[in-house]
């Protein structure tokens, strides 16, 4: 009898262990968390108070990982703990990122990342050889493009905020590109890979956020980080809607041939286009709302180092 009490005892602590190791493990921060702390700590020098500040404040980001929402409230504590010489070096750091973790945090902060420059491989599958030759031509001019603008912005002839809608500028004209090159079979076809991809990827990573693909949510950690008010999440939203549309419409009228526009011009236009919304953002955000957005943008581009989006 004693036994049979013995083996009911034991099972169930067995049991009960498991689900608490479970839910530990589903409680784990991801190990990308520990090395951006670590990677601010070798750069910054934090102190404990500080370090020990950003570390929980980049646990409250658990449930937007991988999105670089993850990193708003740790933008904010950083905001409020950071000297202004740390301040200063975190920012001054940004010219030292290399070029394509440039390109792939400006493309997912604009919010019109396709992927098609992280899948050359398949798209070289599925084209057929008449196709192959203009591709290459159209990713030789796109990197082309991309390191003259980094290389201006690293030898501080640009500025940040105008290397960016330069960049931009870039990868539109590249989507405008593989949009004319690609059949509609085609684009289908790597659109469905692509988000099958995208979320094998982030399942392998571990820790996916329960948050991590709702915009919504997505947004609103933005908005509560800044500390947003109803006019100014009004006007940005307005802002946001009327930049999308001016650039759809030009990027759709230069696919179909209608706007008769170089490439370069295809440019121009959307870096006039982008300059024009930044503008009217300007005159939204407070001074210190501006520095945390910053402070963000150069959280993000460490962050891209041991993250990636859709990168094995």
């Amino acid at each position: 009898m004693k036994a049979i009490y013995y083996i009911t005892v034991a099972t169930v602590l067995f049991f009960t262990g498991c689900e608490s190791f479970s839910n530990n493990q589903e409680l784990m921060n991801p190990p990308e968390f520990e090395y951006l702390i670590q990677d601010l700590d070798d750069e910054l020098n934090l102190d404990t108070g500080q370090r020990s500040s950003a570390r929980s404040s980049l646990e409250l980001g658990r449930d937007f990982h991988p999105d670089p929402a993850t990193l708003w409230e740790l933008a904010v504590a950083l905001q409020q703990s950071l000297t202004q010489e740390q301040k200063d070096l975190l920012l001054s750091r940004n010219q030292q990122i290399d070029s394509q973790i440039l390109t792939e945090e400006n493309d997912h902060h604009h919010r019109r990342l396709e992927h098609f420059q992280r899948m050359d491989d398949r798209l070289m599958f599925i084209m057929t050889e008449e196709q192959l030759p203009l591709y290459q031509e159209i990713i030789d001019t796109k990197s082309t493009l991309i390191n003259e603008i980094t290389l201006r912005y690293q030898n501080e002839e640009l500025e940040r905020q105008t290397m960016r809608i330069e960049l931009m500028s870039v990868m539109e004209w590249f989507r405008a590109e593989i949009a004319i090159l690609l059949t509609e079979e085609q684009q289908n076809t790597l659109f469905t890979e692509r988000d099958e991809r995208e979320i094998n990827w982030r399942r392998g990573r571990g820790r996916w956020g329960r948050f991590s693909q709702d915009p919504d949510e997505l947004k609103r950690a933005m908005q509560s980080a800044l500390k947003l008010t109803g006019d100014q999440i009004t006007i940005l939203e307005t802002s946001h809607s009327s930049v999308k549309t001016a650039l759809d419409n030009l990027r759709d009228s230069y696919v179909d041939g209608t706007s008769g526009i170089s490439a370069e011009d295809f440019r121009l236009s959307v870096i006039s286009i982008v300059q024009n919304g930044i503008l009217d953002r300007e005159q939204v955000f407070t001074v210190l709302q501006q520095e945390i957005i910053d402070i963000h943008r150069a959280l993000v581009l460490r962050f891209m180092r041991h993250t990636r989006w859709g990168r094995t």
